[in-house]
């Protein structure tokens, strides 16, 4: 997964898929999580999965978990990273395991495809999302070349006008 400003990206290698801040997960299974951040350090977590881990520019952490009950969760950012930080949420849908085989089958058929070019167009700028879109994944190497920095990473958040230390009386 990646961590951007303001939304998450969670790419399947495997199933050649990606979504933007909705996470679809099979019940039981290992979860074998890399995260990266493509801006600012960030926090990924979610609380009836258990631990939190931290996101950074330019390096990969692990994260094992696994739910034991189908449901729906609120995953969410830990650490403030700028404007739209409150609205840094991603549903976490956990699902039997032919219901995840048909989630994975229906989105790699999505006219949307996720490469190198679509993900700095659309997903690197600064943005709230309001849609969970979904991607068919061109480049099952896209993670690798956005935590090696191949892909340079976002801005980050940009100090509002008038505010900083320059300003402080």
């Amino acid at each position: 997964m990646v961590s951007l400003d303001w939304k998450w990206l969670f790419i399947y290698p495997d199933q050649r898929i990606a979504s933007v801040n909705t996470l679809t997960v099979p019940v039981g299974a290992p979860l074998h999580f890399q995260i990266t951040s493509a801006s600012v350090m960030n926090v990924f977590f979610i609380p009836q999965l258990g631990s939190m881990i931290y996101g950074m520019n330019g390096m990969v952490t692990r994260l094992e978990l696994r739910a034991d009950q189908v449901g729906n969760y609120q995953g969410l950012s830990a650490h403030f990273s700028g404007d739209g930080f409150p609205d840094m949420l991603f549903d976490v849908h956990v699902v039997s395991a032919p219901d995840f085989a048909s989630f994975a089958s229906n989105t790699v058929k999505s006219d949307r495809v996720l490469n190198g070019d679509s993900y700095r167009q659309d997903l690197l700028k600064q943005s709230v999302p309001k849609d969970k879109t979904v991607y068919r994944l061109d480049d099952p190497e896209l993670f690798m070349a956005i935590a090696t920095q191949k892909i340079p990473p976002g801005p980050g958040p940009q100090e509002a006008a008038n505010t900083g230390a320059g300003n402080v009386r």
